[in-house]
């Protein structure tokens, strides 16, 4: 599931990961961001990947155009920027790069 993230700031970014059961992707996303799409397609074939193991995980579009105090509030240096939970991947990951983010962050306890 796809929904589109509201104003994030220091004092509420930890809510990012911690608003419901499910496990959050969130993606960072401009319209002049060449790789955005991709790395967001990225996302939800990870997302639809988990989904058939019961896990549920959200992806969370945020636009940093919609919303230019994100850039400073999680010092967003490039896009596209992941970031699950505490860990980030700044550029295009790849589909396995995610999952393994995923894995750290669920299994592990690590970001």
């Amino acid at each position: 599931m796809i929904q589109k993230n509201k104003v994030v700031t220091r004092a509420n970014q930890q809510s990012i990961s911690s608003e419901s059961d499910s496990l959050k992707i969130n993606v960072f996303t401009s319209s002049s961001c060449t790789f955005c799409n991709d790395a967001l397609t990225a996302a939800k074939k990870v997302a639809k990947k988990f989904h058939h193991f019961d896990f549920p995980i959200e992806v969370i579009e945020t636009s940093v155009e919609e919303q230019p105090e994100i850039i400073e509030a999680l010092n967003v240096v490039a896009l596209p920027l992941i970031r699950i939970g505490g860990a980030q991947i700044i550029g295009l990951p790849t589909v396995e790069e995610i999952e393994l983010m995923l894995h750290r962050n669920v299994v592990s306890g690590k970001d």
